[in-house]
């Protein structure tokens, strides 16, 4: 019942590879679907997550989200997350 803040930065748990998206998909190019356990949170949560190819994604490889432009209160705001290593601040 209360809210408590986590990081944007966590770790893929586990993860499937979608090769050929559809219309309704997250992402216009393959990407995978992950359970992303974000710092400071008990469990994962399923997310898309960006990577160049099938062999960019590993379970225990570090993420962060890539936030949407406009944001809402929704799970939406994060547009997919990506290898730590592919974003640099």
């Amino acid at each position: 019942e209360e809210l408590i803040e986590v990081s944007a930065r966590g770790a893929v748990k586990s993860w499937t590879w979608v090769a050929e998206p559809r219309a309704e998909h997250p992402l216009d190019e393959p990407f995978a679907f992950a359970l992303v356990q974000l710092d400071g949170a008990d469990t994962p949560m399923l997310h898309a997550l960006k990577a160049s190819s099938m062999d960019a994604v590993s379970t225990g490889m570090r993420v962060r989200a890539r936030w949407a432009d406009q944001r809402t209160g929704s799970i939406l705001d994060i547009r997919y997350f990506e290898s730590e290593e592919a974003h640099c601040d």
